[in-house]
């Protein structure tokens, strides 16, 4: 990501946490399409290696398919945050690589699930590479959550201003682009919560998309008898309790993705103001999709379904052209990213 002799270009990765494509997903992020998206290009076509946060994360973390890495699922036995992973893949990770080649990082929000608990090296196991380090322990949370912050354990609680996860993520990354040199070129991962359970919106928020409900695709509700074992199993039609609930779901998750789109536009005008954007990478994807009632499902992912595996993919930087869409099928491993890196 750089010319002969030119300074490296800076990389913000902002990951979110069951966000999908196929169900609408990306429409409550308004400020993130216009900021990254028409600012240079879209994947229509962006795809997870597996529709399961630990094993895609990991992935993402490393350039690796999960038969290479072999995080199978979010367990500890599965190999999710678990000493095998630390002493194999994550010693080899993006963070690493990066560091070596003078990379200031820094990292918040949601890890792996299984991250911080004590049989995976509680909150002093920092991940080698970071600089920075403020991760959750264990899944995602909105509120009254433990962070690891560089080894040390932080308690939150449910006051909004100082503990609303996607919020304090976004103040601390803008607080480590103050604090950094400017002599070296730096790596942001954020990791907010959202779109995950249990869907705790801003209080700001909490009363948007009132008329909004899950989408009645194709799929809504319909019997899965063709389909495999687990597709078979599902009540169908479903009872009108579960519809409504499905409803309330979708129209949270929506709820709290828009303090992650305020979290994008805090950041580029951060960048910007510290003369930083036009040469700054920023990524914006998820580590799998979501499903509200297909084949008449609870919500979930799992499933090798396009509501499941089709995953959001923004990108703007150094020389990438405005307003591209581009219809390149990509499994996200963003193996671009460690290439030209």
């Amino acid at each position: 990501m750089t010319g002969p002799g030119a300074q490296p270009s800076n990389v913000v990765l902002i990951l979110a946490d069951d966000q999908d494509v196929h169900l609408g997903g990306m429409t409550p992020m308004k400020k993130t399409k216009t900021l990254i998206g028409d600012a240079g290009a879209t994947f229509v076509n962006a795809y997870t290696v597996t529709p399961l946060c630990c094993p895609s994360r990991s992935s993402i973390l490393t350039g690796l398919y999960p038969h290479n890495h072999e995080v199978r699922n979010n367990s500890l036995s599965g190999n999710c945050s678990s000493p095998l992973w630390q002493k194999g893949p994550e010693s080899e990770a993006l963070p690493v690589y990066l560091s070596k080649q003078k990379y200031q990082t820094f990292f918040a929000g949601k890890y792996l699930n299984q991250y911080g608990k004590k049989d995976a090296g509680d909150v002093s196991h920092i991940p080698p590479g970071w600089d920075q380090w403020h991760a959750l322990v264990g899944n995602s949370q909105y509120y009254n959550y433990t962070l690891s912050v560089n080894g040390k354990e932080e308690k939150h609680t449910d006051s909004y201003e100082k503990d609303y996860l996607t919020d304090l993520i976004a103040n601390r990354s803008l607080k480590f682009l103050d604090d950094r040199s400017p002599q070296h070129p730096f790596f942001l991962m954020l990791s907010p919560p959202a779109p995950h359970s249990p869907w705790t919106a801003a209080p700001q928020y909490q009363n948007d998309f009132g008329d909004v409900k899950a989408p009645r695709d194709g799929s809504f509700d319909k019997p899965g008898k063709d389909k495999h074992w687990l597709l078979r199993q599902p009540i169908n039609p479903m009872p009108n309790s579960s519809l409504t609930f499905l409803d309330n779901a979708y129209r949270k998750r929506w709820q709290t993705l828009l303090s992650v789109d305020d979290m994008v536009e805090m950041l580029v005008k951060k960048l910007e103001s510290i003369k930083e954007l036009d040469n700054t990478y920023i990524f914006y994807t998820s580590d799998n999709g979501y499903h509200t009632g297909q084949f008449s499902l609870p919500i979930d992912k799992r499933q090798l379904y396009e509501f499941d595996i089709r995953i959001p993919l923004l990108v703007r930087g150094p020389g990438i052209k405005p307003n591209q869409t581009l219809q390149v099928t990509r499994h996200l491993l963003l193996s671009s990213l460690h290439v030209l890196l």
